[in-house]
């Protein structure tokens, strides 16, 4: 399994946290030893209104992009998702890193928000490029 090619690849002894998700959970199980605790605001952006079927890339790339439009009534707002992330990785911890185990779009959201990525077709770019799991490294504090 491709998560646990993350093993030895994430700072020992960190204070790990990962979503709800199931998938965040078994990732982040496969690629630590160590425990961790499991926080619902870094749960992938709420979307209810997305149909099912066909190519949902285009709808989720605008959003992760900032260009939202008539296709995301009623999901969460980049900004709101981002705030919920950002609670999450700065409180404080006994550990000098925090390993996340979160999803894609709420973690582009994140980055735009913290100035490490341009709004736009950065954010779009960053997104698309992300692997299934990836390992993105940021140093805190930011701004």
């Amino acid at each position: 399994m491709a998560a646990g090619k993350l093993r030895g690849r994430l700072p020992t002894g960190s204070c790990c946290i990962a979503s709800a998700e199931r998938k965040a959970q078994e990732t982040l199980r496969l690629a630590v030893d160590d425990s961790f605790d499991v926080d619902r605001r870094l749960n992938e952006v709420r979307r209810p209104v997305e149909p099912l079927g066909g190519d949902v890339r285009p709808c989720r790339r605008a959003w992760v992009s900032g260009q939202l439009d008539s296709r995301h009534e009623g999901w969460e707002t980049p900004t709101d998702a981002a705030a919920r992330f950002d609670a999450v990785v700065r409180i404080p911890s006994n550990s000098q890193n925090v390993v996340v185990a979160s999803h894609g779009m709420i973690l582009t959201a994140w980055l735009v928000s913290v100035g490490i990525l341009d709004e736009g077709e950065s954010a779009a770019l960053f997104w698309e490029a992300l692997a299934f799991p990836d390992i993105v490294s940021v140093d805190l504090p930011l701004r």
